[in-house]
């Protein structure tokens, strides 16, 4: 059974050859909100969460992490932005790493899906227009509805692109991990800017999609200079239902159509093209059928060269088919990896997986933070070695 993965599980270097992975399962990253309750940081238990998912020469993707106080979204998620958040992830990467594995940190600014509650002050989310999301955000204070985002002014946004390279540069030469994902979907700030929804901009970031695709570049380029193009990756996500925000077709794949040469001549670790168009996540969700007709991975590998990453409710069978057809290089997944640990030997061994994982009851923090464990590092491992495993 196991050679029907043999493309998925075959060695691939990334990274200029920094990063020299001996199979192409990637572990997605997934906001758990179970970091420290006062400081976000990470503490041993992430850093045991992480370590489990670790297999020799695999690449795990830690969960989206703020680049400052002011791109907050999440109780307890974490951060990138003060001591206390650099020394619990420095517990994770010396744990994934002690295993011979690598991890990226995705970076992420929340944008318009965040509240001011979870923000310093009280001040309101900003956004490229003042565009108010449909949805609730979970604050200490309890449950409210979005609200309106302040539109952010021209000369802000070049304080926001440092703020993602001073996380890079923390996350890269402080944190010890191995480089970081620019996190551009789930409708937060870096796909805002992006999608015409949300932002209506009349100045050199709002109308024309190069214009629209600006701050996502500085953001880019930013960071490519604080830490060097082979530590820089990033996640595109057009077409995507998240946080009130779906992207007519015809758009998205124009605004693929420029960004892949884009990205590719700034020689970056990886691209990660996320896509909701695969059975069973879209019914998974409620969706009658996908977002788009088109088939996303192949429509932007026309366009991109540069390592690519798939992403988006696959399943091992599809995701080898990718890597066999050339489409992907590395595919990567996020609920299979909640309950099986040992995802990538249990891939390997042919062994039934655990479908825990997609009881979306479990996926966040319990409220009690002396439950995090459960439903968190205490999946039972199964043994691929078992002969009476399944």
């Amino acid at each position: 059974m196991a050679k029907q993965f043999e493309h998925l599980l075959s060695s691939v270097t990334i990274a200029a050859g920094s990063v020299q992975l001996k199979h192409r399962v990637v572990m997605a990253p997934m906001t758990r909100t179970r970091n420290d309750p006062l400081t976000y940081a990470p503490r041993q238990i992430n850093a045991l969460y992480y370590s489990q998912r670790t297999s020799e020469g695999g690449l795990l993707i830690a969960e989206a992490t703020a680049v400052s106080a002011s791109a907050e979204g999440y109780l307890r998620a974490p951060g990138m932005y003060t001591e206390a958040h650099i020394d619990g992830w420095k517990l994770v990467t010396g744990a994934v790493h002690a295993k011979g594995g690598f991890i990226f940190s995705q970076l992420f600014h929340a944008g318009r899906v965040s509240h001011s509650h979870l923000l310093p002050e009280d001040v309101s989310p900003v956004a490229p227009s003042a565009v108010k999301a449909e949805g609730y955000a979970h604050t200490k204070l309890g449950k409210f509805p979005f609200e309106e985002p302040r539109a952010l002014e021209t000369q802000e946004i070049a304080g926001i692109v440092k703020d993602f390279a001073l996380a890079a540069t923390r996350a890269v030469e402080e944190a010890g991990f191995d480089g970081i994902e620019l996190h551009a979907g789930n409708g937060y700030l870096l796909q805002e800017f992006l999608a015409k929804k949300t932002n209506l901009r009349t100045d050199h970031y709002g109308g024309s999609i190069p214009n629209r695709a600006r701050f996502v570049l500085e953001v880019v380029d930013a960071c490519v200079a604080a830490v060097g193009a082979k530590r820089v990756a990033i996640k595109l996500q057009q077409g995507a239902t998240f946080s009130d925000l779906v992207e007519p077709e015809d758009d998205s794949l124009a605004q693929l159509a420029y960004l892949g040469p884009q990205l590719q001549k700034r020689n970056l670790a990886y691209v990660c093209m996320s896509s909701l168009n695969y059975d069973p996540y879209y019914k998974f969700l409620g969706l009658e059928k996908p977002n788009f007709e088109t088939d996303v991975f192949q429509y932007f590998r026309k366009h991109y060269q540069g390592t690519l990453m798939v992403n988006g409710g696959l399943s091992p069978q599809v995701a080898d088919r990718y890597v066999e057809e050339g489409t992907a290089d590395l595919a990567c997944f996020a609920i299979f990896f909640i309950a099986n640990a040992n995802l990538v030997a249990l891939l390997a061994a042919g062994k039934e997986l655990n479908l825990g994982g997609w009881d979306t009851k479990i996926w966040y923090g319990p409220q009690d933070p002396a439950d995090d464990e459960k439903y968190y590092t205490d999946w039972p491992f199964v043994d691929p070695n078992d002969p009476i495993a399944k």
